[in-house]
């Protein structure tokens, strides 16, 4: 009896660690930064910039949120991130003053899905769990090129408010690599 309280125990406090923590990604497909020298910006003013674009574009089953990660170990300060999810695409986008300047990037990938990619694993199953399609694919691509598009307009607009220089045709270009 006690070994099963204990074991009870310590599944409530796994539980409660991994819960607090944010989905991390397996397979980082693209990252992108970019930094903007002399800009002074807010952090949350350029998230919402960007989250009224996504919510203009009305892509179905997205999810957005903020995500903390830690800047270094457990005790080091945290950093906001901008989180776009859809089935098997997620961008974490970050948006900071840096230096004399202000940097945007975004990492983009699959989320990690430790039971899903376990069940998968099984031999046999991974042919009914509904592989890749055509229409999957270009939707996944719809996704991945509109959240770019919506981070581009939310910098273009910042850039050109404040009067510095914007993105490059190379720059763009880069974005969507």
């Amino acid at each position: 009896m006690q070994y099963i309280l204990v074991l009870l125990v310590v599944a409530v406090i796994l539980f409660l660690v991994f819960r607090s923590k944010p989905k991390m990604m397996d397979d980082l497909g693209n990252h992108w930064h970019h930094f903007f020298a002399g800009l002074k910006f807010s952090t949350n003013e350029f998230y919402a910039l960007v989250e009224e674009n996504i919510k203009a574009q009305a892509m179905p089953d997205v999810e957005v949120s903020r995500v903390d990660f830690s800047e270094g170990g457990l005790f080091s300060d945290k950093r906001e991130y901008l989180r776009v999810e859809r089935k098997d695409d997620m961008f974490d986008i970050c948006a900071a003053p840096f230096g004399a300047g202000f940097f945007v990037s975004y990492w983009l990938g699959t989320p990690k899905r430790f039971f899903k990619n376990m069940v998968k694993s099984i031999p046999g199953v991974r042919a009914v769990s509904g592989e890749a399609t055509y229409y999957k694919e270009d939707a996944a691509c719809m996704f991945r090129g509109l959240v770019v598009s919506c981070v581009t307009t939310a910098i273009d607009e910042i850039t050109t408010s404040k009067g510095i220089r914007g993105l490059t045709e190379n720059e763009r270009t880069a974005m969507n690599k």
